[in-house]
């Protein structure tokens, strides 16, 4: 939250000394001269995936009795780019540049706990696992069709379409698993606890595809010259090779082990200059 409102401050600063003063900002652009108009965006993405790998993964889960789930990770989103009309009309297209993330986490957990008869105490098994995918990426959405609808001269409503492609750069996959063991009885206490971590950097995952290509859909408001945008991003490109590969849930059940697709979703402010 303080690096949110860090940005906005930061925002509003290098707005506020703009060349032709803060009145001005609070103008529409104008949107409709056939000029590029450019545009800084900077926000937060909450990312995950998609895919029947997914569902195969739970049906691991389902078969050891373990309780498992996929949860979005988050990060930061930053973006510049550009929007021209086509002469007056309302309708844009535009081009940007962004620098963002994508990646998925995954918390499974498996309990046993009962009494023993033979030892007169209680037993208690608890063991927990965690995968994090998080990969920094640079995207470049080479086209983007959209139309912005002006309203009370200082507002616009912004809808858009378009496609990306992304490369990741840098980033990791992180595992966390826990085994906990406590019991009780007769013949003496027990408590047992073993966790451990590990890394690894996506350069070293064999067969993970560090590029994307897919979809921008969003929309957004306009007041002034600040925009608040939410879009939502769906990749075309597994995450990870090799989803043809049939992999054992339980007996006699198998089943290809299925893909993951990027599938995020970005709230960001913007600026237009």
């Amino acid at each position: 939250m303080k690096k949110i409102l860090f940005f906005l401050s930061l925002l509003l600063s290098v707005t506020t000394m703009y060349g032709k003063g803060f009145g001005k900002t609070l103008e529409l652009p104008n949107f409709n001269s056939g000029k590029a108009v450019w545009i800084l965006r900077a926000g937060i993405g909450f990312n995950g995936v998609v895919g029947n790998a997914k569902g195969t993964q739970e049906a691991i889960w389902d078969d050891g009795d373990w309780s498992g789930s996929f949860k979005n990770t988050s990060g930061y989103v930053v973006s510049f780019g550009f929007n021209k009309s086509f002469g007056s009309h309302p309708l844009y297209w535009g081009m940007s540049l962004d620098l963002g993330k994508r990646g998925y986490q995954t918390n499974a957990e498996w309990v046993r706990s009962g009494k023993s008869q033979v030892s007169g105490g209680s037993d208690y098994h608890k063991k927990t696992a965690q995968g994090t995918l998080s990969c920094y990426n640079v995207q470049l959405s080479p086209i983007t069709i959209g139309y912005k609808y002006t309203f009370l001269q200082r507002m616009a409503l912004d809808v858009h379409l378009g496609a990306y492609a992304s490369y990741d750069f840098s980033g990791n996959y992180k595992t966390y698993t826990s085994d906990h063991i406590v019991s009780t009885s007769k013949y003496g206490n027990r408590n047992d606890f073993k966790e451990n971590e590990a890394e690894v950097k996506i350069g070293d995952i064999d067969n993970m595809r560090k590029y994307d290509v897919g979809i921008n859909v969003g929309a957004g408001y306009w007041f002034g010259h600040f925009n608040i945008d939410f879009t939502w991003q769906r990749g075309f490109i597994p995450i990870f090779e090799g989803g043809d590969k049939k992999v054992s849930i339980g007996k006699g059940d198998k089943r290809e082990q299925g893909n993951f697709f990027s599938n995020n979703f970005q709230l960001r402010l913007g600026y237009a200059f």
